[in-house]
Parts: structure tokens; sequence; C-alpha cells
């Protein structure tokens, strides 16, 4: 899960003063996260927004899992379709 950063974490990160980060938020340049008592912004926002953002997986893990992915969408279809075999011949069996 993100962290959420405080006013201070983003201007820190940004390398801007706590004011510019208001001007951000009046602009809609930033986001805070809503319903909250305090504000507080979501880190990936924030990465994102600043052009930093970090893969959270290498490249090859990230095709490694879409690999096993794609053998559970087969799988899945596979299942899907023995289940709608079988279904007709379950549901007579069920009514006699």
């Amino acid at each position: 899960m993100d962290r959420l950063l405080t006013k201070k974490d983003v201007a820190e990160f940004m390398q801007v003063s706590p004011q510019t980060v208001d001007e951000y938020i009046k602009k809609g340049v930033i986001t805070p996260v809503k319903k909250l008592d305090c504000i507080r912004f979501n880190q990936q926002h924030i990465e994102d927004m600043a052009g930093t953002k970090i893969e959270r997986f290498s490249p090859i893990e990230r095709k490694r899992l879409e690999r096993e992915r794609d053998d559970w969408k087969i799988k899945y279809e596979t299942l899907k379709g023995c289940i709608n075999n079988v279904l007709p011949d379950l549901m007579r069996t069920i009514n006699l």
C-alpha cells in the first residue's frame, strides 16, 4: 500500500515550500486524499505527477507475472467450459 505523505513531505520531495504546495492544491495540480481530517497525499499520485514513477516490479518479474496471469486465464476458460458442459446434465438430475 502506498504511504500517505504530509504537506511537509510533499514540499521536501518536490523541493518547494509548503506555501507552494498550498498553491498547487488550489490550482488542482495535486489533490489531497479525501475524507481525512488532515491533509495527506497519496505517495503514488505525487510520484506520478512529478514524473518519477517507480515501478513495483522489475521487467523480468513483470513478465513472469504476466505469463502466470495468462496461464490462469487459460485454466479459467477450460474450467468454465467444463462446467458449462456438465451443467445441463446436472440440472436434469436435480429436477428428477
